[in-house]
């Protein structure tokens, strides 16, 4: 989907891989785990830094955390759709659309780190309480190759990786003197 899967920073991040046995309820324990090491970090981030874009075509970290939310937000459609059917069809998700959309710079920074921690919270616990037998519904994001609700939900997990690894790559080049 839009996970590249990269990791590598230094940062706070739970490592995980799709090609790792992994179950849902270790991709919710882990995504917990990322929303206690990452919310405080988050919030010392001084808002004019949060908000400013290293360069014009690039995020500023507050869209970055504002398009791990959009994440969030089309995840939990997915994850609930696809319990409630045979088979999921979703529209890819257009990241930059949407945040352009969203105007996160203009958002009060405190209340966006809050809103991102409060969505993961709420996608852990579906994903802990998931039936073991909705795992395997298939579902297509047009235009990727059809996969299974299982790997969308870890998937998801690598994909927020890839993202703080970057706000970790961004915040330590504000904390170097």
């Amino acid at each position: 989907m839009e996970s590249m899967g990269g990791l590598g920073a230094t940062g706070p991040q739970v490592k995980h891989h799709l090609n790792q046995m992994t179950t849902p309820l270790d991709t919710a324990n882990s995504i917990e785990m990322l929303v206690d090491l990452w919310r405080d970090r988050l919030k010392a981030v001084p808002v004019g830094f949060a908000h400013s874009k290293p360069t014009a075509d690039r995020w500023s970290i507050s869209e970055v955390v504002g398009h791990l939310v959009d994440s969030a937000c089309n995840n939990h459609q997915r994850f609930v759709r696809a319990q409630a059917t045979d088979a999921l069809e979703f529209p890819k998700y257009e990241q930059n659309d949407w945040v352009s959309a969203a105007h996160y710079r203009k958002l009060d920074w405190e209340s966006l780190v809050t809103l991102w921690c409060e969505y993961n919270k709420l996608l852990a616990c579906l994903i802990r309480n998931m039936p073991a037998k909705c795992l395997a519904v298939p579902c297509t994001i047009t235009p990727y190759d059809t996969c299974t609700l299982e790997f969308l939900v870890i998937d998801y997990l690598d994909h927020l990786n890839h993202h703080l690894a970057i706000l970790d790559a961004r915040i330590a080049q504000q904390e170097t003197p």
